[in-house]
């Protein structure tokens, strides 16, 4: 072979040699560059793919916590709520008592209205309030009973003076404040007799004494039947079955009772009409409770009479 064949043959080989590397490289660059792309695009998509987890978790999470939040804010309203103010009974009875109190009796009828878990509202005379009937006074305020004004010396507040007719009441008011050992403020007064006129509420009126006044629709009558039974005229069960008897026929539903915790049948008369009432669905309140004072809104309330009817009539 002549050196010109050599040279063209050694060019040729030379040749394949060069364009076998440079596709070698050409490849093994595409091959890296595609390997490359892949994996950025893998972790581009894994990227996006834990963004999208963590967004729906974060999501989620929020939801949860406001679903939460919620939950318990429901929660905290509904523990906080006020309760729903009691609804009064529908049949109520005030029991009321005259001119006490008294060491031999008040006390026997406190047991009775705390075994029955009644109240009775005792309109007490501010002479008979002394060092001895404390505790009389004391222990029915702690079981929920009133204590009401029926003047210190039982006189008929017509006709009597202006000043006596405030010292009458105010006396009374100051002894009740003094024995209670709670400075109890009274709201109620019963006038002596029922006596009562437009003049001696404007007198207590003028003079800042602001007091409701309370009668009764049931007299029992029970010093009358006592009278009758201390004179030998009837027994005493007869006295206390005649005084239960006449409460019974002028008793219904809101009726205020008038009896005397000094008259030695008014206990057994009391635990009389405990028995029958509570058997038949009735509370026993306080006159303050029967009539609801705390939500009477009528300014010339104090120049009324209250009724057991509850309907408001005026003093003539």
């Amino acid at each position: 072979m002549n050196n010109t064949k050599r040279t063209a043959l050694l060019i040729v080989i030379v040749a394949v040699a060069a364009v076998s590397v440079i596709a070698a490289v050409w490849s093994i660059y595409i091959f890296d560059h595609f390997a490359s792309d892949t994996k950025a695009s893998a972790q581009t998509t894994l990227s996006t793919s834990s963004l999208e987890t963590e967004t729906t978790e974060e999501t989620t999470a929020t939801e949860t916590e406001q679903t939460t939040a919620s939950s318990d804010m429901q929660t905290e309203e509904t523990t906080t709520a006020k309760p729903d103010k009691p609804e009064k009974p529908k049949k109520m009875i005030a029991l009321t008592f005259d001119d006490g109190p008294s060491a031999q009796y008040t006390h026997k009828i406190l047991d009775l209205l705390e075994e029955y878990d009644a109240k009775a509202t005792f309109f007490v005379l501010g002479n008979m309030l002394g060092t001895g009937s404390a505790d009389e006074v004391q222990r029915a305020i702690s079981l929920g009973c009133e204590i009401g004004n029926h003047s210190y010396s039982h006189p008929y507040l017509t006709k009597i003076s202006e000043e006596e007719i405030v010292r009458e009441i105010a006396s009374t008011n100051e002894k009740i404040s003094a024995i209670s050992g709670t400075n109890y403020e009274c709201k109620v007064y019963r006038p002596p007799n029922g006596d009562l006129s437009r003049r001696v509420m404007d007198v207590l009126y003028e003079n800042g004494i602001y007091m409701y006044p309370i009668f009764w629709s049931s007299d029992s009558r029970d010093w009358e039947y006592r009278s009758k039974y201390s004179k030998g005229q009837i027994t005493r069960e007869e006295a206390v079955q005649g005084t239960f008897n006449t409460i019974v026929r002028e008793t219904s539903e809101g009726t205020v009772i008038l009896m005397h915790d000094i008259q030695e049948i008014t206990p057994d008369v009391v635990k009389l009409v405990l028995e029958k009432y509570t058997a038949e669905g009735y509370s026993f309140v306080t006159v303050s409770e029967l009539f609801d004072f705390e939500n009477n809104q009528d300014p010339n309330a104090y120049f009324y009479r209250y009724r057991s009817t509850k309907s408001i009539v005026p003093v003539s």
